[in-house]
């Protein structure tokens, strides 16, 4: 089954690509470091089409600012239980980190993610299936 548009969409938001606008259902992503912007037609519920999905994949890997640590999900949510704000990082790292500024233990779960994935790639193991993008926090809710 092929991606929705509103799946394309976030996928160049993440790359940094930035809404330009344009007319009825078309719309115009530009990123800083490339010269031709990515046109998305369409609405959001509408199934991608076979060139949209390669344009948007094309754009991405020109994009240097896609970082493999923007693949992941990063989640930070205040604990009742522990009395502070905890990050996780499902399908990348188990555990993560707390504290009681929300910022600061978002930075040192970013900070976690990208060691993660160092050590994955001086160790030579492939990177674990991307999460972003994928609604997997909606979908991990119903896991008993």
């Amino acid at each position: 089954m092929p991606p929705k548009i509103r799946e394309l969409i976030a996928d160049l938001e993440r790359a940094g690509f930035v809404d330009r606008g344009g007319r009825g259902s078309h719309r115009n992503y530009i990123h800083v470091r490339i010269r031709k912007p990515v046109t998305i037609s369409g609405h959001s519920g509408d199934d991608a089409k076979p060139y949209q999905i390669k344009a948007v994949r094309l754009a991405i890997l020109e994009s240097p600012a896609m970082k493999d640590s923007a693949r992941y999900v990063k989640i930070v949510e205040w604990s009742d239980e522990d009395q502070c704000y905890v990050g996780s990082a499902p399908g990348l790292v188990y555990g993560g980190c707390h504290g009681l500024d929300e910022r600061a233990v978002f930075a040192e779960l970013c900070e976690i993610v990208e060691e993660a994935i160092e050590l994955c790639k001086k160790d030579g193991r492939p990177l674990p299936p991307r999460t972003s993008g994928r609604d997997f926090a909606n979908k991990l809710q119903h896991v008993a």
